[in-house]
């Protein structure tokens, strides 16, 4: 129990420095905790749901919610999770850990490759 509260409070604090807490916590909960992966994302659907709540009132007093843009994620979001649980619910355990873990991969080289090549630009400018 303790070790599950030092690893929840460790997560949150990686997903509040911009690490994907998500996959953390979805690693965490199958790996340390045995816990299907069925069981896995829904817990992390409820972390993100009570981190993005969390942070609706901050942007609302500073106003930095691009209100166009959210209506836009939430209209692509709704029909992308349909789908998405669609096609969880007929996949097995099995496949949804391995396109669980293609997709962390993927995402993290794609974060590299744009690091890399940002500081190569930055390096390749010019100097005054």
């Amino acid at each position: 129990m303790i070790l599950d509260f030092i690893a929840g409070a460790a997560i949150a604090a990686l997903a509040g420095m911009g690490v994907g807490g998500g996959g953390l916590l979805v690693i965490y909960t199958t790996y340390a905790e045995q816990m299907s992966i069925t069981e896995a994302r829904g817990l992390n659907l409820l972390f993100f749901a009570v981190s993005a709540l969390a942070a609706i009132p901050y942007h609302l007093r500073h106003r930095s919610l691009p209100w166009r843009t959210v209506l836009h994620l939430i209209l692509y979001a709704l029909p992308g999770a349909v789908l998405g649980s669609a096609i969880g619910r007929m996949l097995s355990e099995d496949a949804m850990r391995r396109c669980f873990g293609g997709f962390l991969l993927i995402s993290g080289a794609l974060i590299l490759w744009k690091q890399r090549r940002s500081r190569r630009q930055k390096a390749e400018r010019p100097k005054i």
